[in-house]
């Protein structure tokens, strides 16, 4: 028979009314830490004991338990059916050490709080809530965007009616990528080329006697 010994505690039996204070007690009672990610025996036996109390004590169901480990940051695939695997276990673990259980179980005085049954309504609005800030952002940015493309637009316009741009420079804007693409290697050949004239400028021309 597997048997458990947890720290001599004095506890004072206080009303628990919340899935954390069951978990804080459980966990500084035995010193096991239920939400570690490990297959570790005694720390299943003892998750399946702390899913006990919550459906049994504290009669909330096994959605909104699994909800709760879902907080917990290594246990995010937690579902429903696996708090109900856990819950059923329990019975098969408790015969092996029936009476460690059974005097663990007298320290947790527990209130029935159904209100915790909300727990996977809540979940989903926060994240319905994520979502959709997620694509207010997204949205937020196009508009930015857009903005930037009207405010082009509208210089564009103002340049062309004062007939600032020439004819050659309002056709640009119309063409496509790739055209541009061959448009500027061109014009950077010929604009290379007013460059080398300049630098013939600076050369004093001297006109040699035949």
């Amino acid at each position: 028979m597997l048997l458990y010994t947890y720290k001599n505690y004095r506890v004072m039996i206080k009303l628990l009314q919340t899935p954390k204070e069951i978990s804080d007690l459980l966990i500084k009672t035995t010193g096991v830490n239920i939400f570690e990610k490990t297959r570790v025996r005694r720390v299943i036996e003892h998750r399946a004991f702390f899913c006990y109390l919550l459906r049994e004590k504290m009669q909330i169901g096994p959605s909104a338990i699994a909800a709760f480990f879902r907080t917990q940051p290594k246990h995010k695939s937690y579902d429903h059916s696996t708090a109900i695997h856990a819950c059923n276990m329990f019975n098969v673990y408790k015969n092996y050490s029936y009476d460690y259980f059974e005097n663990l179980e007298q320290i947790f005085n527990i209130k029935p709080n159904v209100k915790y049954n909300e727990l996977p309504k809540i979940e989903k609005l926060q994240k319905e809530n994520a979502t959709l800030k997620r694509k207010l952002k997204k949205q937020l940015k196009k508009n930015e965007c857009h903005q930037e493309e009207m405010k082009s637009y509208k210089d564009f316009k103002r340049r062309f009616n004062n007939k600032s741009w020439t004819p050659n420079e309002v056709k640009y804007r119309f063409l496509t990528t790739e055209q541009k693409r061959i448009y500027d290697k061109r014009v950077k050949v010929i604009l290379k080329s007013f460059d080398w004239k300049k630098t013939e400028e600076k050369y004093e021309k001297i006109m040699c006697a035949e």
